[in-house]
């Protein structure tokens, strides 16, 4: 079964890359005429046999040179993408395979056309410029309509090296990535801080966003996800002192102390002037309760606020 979705794979990979390449022909529009090329004799390389450390991109069209340059280093950023895909393939379809039923060719060629997308983003194809390519442009006038076009090919440096290097780069990304989410896994039962929570939640998303849907590694993401809105939603509040001009409370989750640096929302029925100060974990309130007479039952409303959840309690103000 492997060996046969290894053949269909390929199938699709030679496919695609044959799509990339345009056709070397290339037949003039009719009322078009050559009237400029830079440099102005053809290279040799332009129509001689091509080189392997090279890669080769002809007769890229475009309205303008600079889109008709756009065009052609699509191709070359697309090219230098899929040779690298090539190479993690194997990886990408242990991948896919887990997450579909059976042999689905369209599911395996989606999410190999998905995996290139993502190859093209890495930071060492960001280096993939046109200023490190050999250019040549014809530019194509009709005069009798005014209309022109462009016509531009490429040839950029490519090497074996280059192609491992890009590999490197794609598995220490895709490690780096591994390795955060088995950080922020593993965090879970250490942290305890508001702020960090939040800020893991917010990283982990931030991860989500760079993977694909169809990655498997999106549902262990929402899991952890999950795992710290537990926490924030389990946060009881304890009373550690309670007297007519003083309280103290702490946060906490499975006996594990939770702070944070926000002040919390206070409100009470009789007391004011709050004043709050945090020590060692614990929230401490002064306030003035002159108003308050023990016959009405006084107390004061604690709400914290922890990622999307907001622990609360009302305590009554004990005067003996």
């Amino acid at each position: 079964m492997q060996v046969e979705i290894h053949e269909i794979m390929k199938k699709i990979l030679i496919i695609a890359m044959a799509l990339l390449i345009p056709f070397c022909a290339f037949a003039q529009k009719k009322g078009f005429k050559l009237v400029e090329s830079n440099p102005t004799e053809k290279p040799k390389w332009v129509t001689e046999k091509e080189r392997i450390d090279y890669i080769y991109v002809k007769n890229q069209e475009g309205s303008t040179l600079a889109d008709a340059k756009g065009a052609a280093m699509k191709v070359i950023v697309d090219d230098i993408s899929m040779s690298v895909a090539v190479n993690v393939e194997g990886e990408i379809i242990d991948k896919a395979m887990t997450t579909i039923d059976g042999d689905n060719m369209s599911f395996q060629e989606e999410y190999i056309n998905r995996t290139v997308t993502r190859i093209a983003k890495l930071p060492a194809i960001q280096g993939v410029t046109i200023q490190k390519a050999d250019v040549y442009y014809e530019r194509y006038y009709n005069k009798k309509s005014g209309e022109e076009y462009y016509l531009v090919s490429l040839r950029y440096p490519y090497s074996e090296f280059d192609r491992r290097d890009l590999i490197e780069a794609y598995n220490a990304q895709e490690k780096a990535i591994n390795d955060d989410i088995k950080k922020y896994n593993d965090e879970v039962e250490t942290v305890t801080s508001i702020e960090d929570i939040s800020k893991n939640i917010t990283y982990l998303n931030g991860i989500k966003k760079e993977l694909e849907d169809t990655d498997t590694r999106i549902h262990k993401i929402n899991s952890i996800i999950n795992l710290y809105n537990d926490i924030c939603k389990s946060i009881i509040i304890e009373v550690v002192e309670n007297n007519p001009e003083h309280m103290a409370v702490r946060m906490v989750y499975k006996n594990r102390t939770i702070t944070t640096s926000q002040k919390p929302s206070i409100s009470s029925s009789c007391a004011k002037d709050f004043d709050v100060r945090y020590e060692k974990g614990i929230c401490h309130i002064n306030f003035d309760s002159y108003d308050c007479y023990e016959q009405d039952e006084p107390t004061i409303k604690i709400v914290f606020k922890a990622c999307s959840s907001k622990p609360s309690k009302q305590i009554r103000i004990k005067f003996r």
